[in-house]
């Protein structure tokens, strides 16, 4: 049965517009006009939007005490947070300027690929493959490391509730010869998403949240439990497509790691009465050891823990 992507949603239950509050919407614009100027902009940002956000203080606070499993004192909890305002940042920045360039000029930036080998072994079977990720680092970079290996890339998404960030995404995207796959568009975009893997292409879709309607599984995480979307596995058991994970990370150098995880097959056998699902607890332990080693690239601005929801 096809995953029900066309539950109406408000702009309020978007993705972004639930982890990105509202005091970054003029960095955006600056972004968008200017990239150079909010590149030199990051620092100041990294310090002022937590000082005057309330919701992103509370927001990473209670992130902080899931992901390290205790309350961080005064000075790590404004390090933290100032940390992840800046990868956040860091990230809108990096769509502006690459989007202005070419696919080369980004993979410039790719440091190294970790895991190429098993990737490449997991492809051979010809069955396209599902990639999850998560909001972490620079998810356009990886898009770019892949499609030195890959022909046909499908994006799964949600627009933006940013104008000027949506057109940004959307015209790297089309530099990188990247296929976007709105979610909005309901049961077409998930039977296209069916047809692509059977002509063994690869589907990347986001695995670190759910939007409201979405069919998910709460599971264990860190110091807590996230809800983690099905539809990847959905897809994976329609068309026994291997489910690989793929995260990329920022590195000190400003160059980009891109981590590609060892494969994960979803059973066809499965019955979804049956929980957990063992093919959504492994795409959660992927996730998680990335969010343990890289905490503050984690884009999450607001609660993101089930046990915190109702807080954000």
């Amino acid at each position: 049965m096809p995953e029900p992507t066309n539950v109406p949603l408000s702009p309020s239950s978007d993705t972004h517009a639930r982890t990105t509050p509202k005091i970054l919407a003029p960095f955006f614009w600056i972004a968008a006009h200017a990239p150079t100027v909010a590149s030199a902009c990051r620092p100041l940002a990294a310090r002022v939007v937590p000082l005057v956000s309330a919701s992103v203080r509370r927001g990473t606070r209670f992130n902080a005490a899931r992901i390290f499993g205790r309350r961080l004192d005064a000075r790590e909890q404004a390090a933290f947070t100032r940390g992840v305002v800046s990868s956040f940042y860091r990230f809108i920045v990096d769509v502006a300027q690459t989007c202005r360039g070419t696919r080369d000029d980004l993979l410039a930036r790719v440091a190294h690929v970790e895991g190429e080998p098993g990737y490449r072994a997991a492809r051979s079977g010809q069955r396209g493959a599902v990639l999850v990720t998560a909001h972490m680092g620079s998810f356009e970079a990886g898009l770019g490391a892949l499609s030195r290996v890959e022909r046909r890339i499908h994006v799964v998404f949600k627009r933006d509730a940013s104008g000027p960030f949506e057109s940004m995404r959307s015209r790297l995207r089309r530099t990188l010869g990247v296929c976007e796959v709105p979610i909005d568009d309901g049961l077409s975009s998930w039977l296209s998403l069916r047809d692509a893997l059977l002509s063994d292409e690869v589907v990347v879709m986001q695995a670190d949240r759910a939007f409201p309607g979405q069919r998910s599984e709460v599971v264990p995480f860190l110091h807590g439990h996230l809800r983690i979307p099905t539809g990847p596995a959905r897809l994976a058991r329609m068309t026994g497509s291997p489910i690989i994970p793929v995260f990329t990370v920022r590195e000190p150098s400003g160059g980009f790691a891109v981590y590609l995880h060892p494969p994960i097959s979803a059973d066809a056998s499965h019955s979804p009465s049956e929980l957990p699902d063992p093919a959504i607890l492994l795409i959660a332990r992927a996730i998680e050891s990335m969010v343990a080693k890289y905490p503050d690239q984690w884009l999450a601005l607001v609660p993101v823990f089930e046990e915190d929801a109702k807080r954000a």
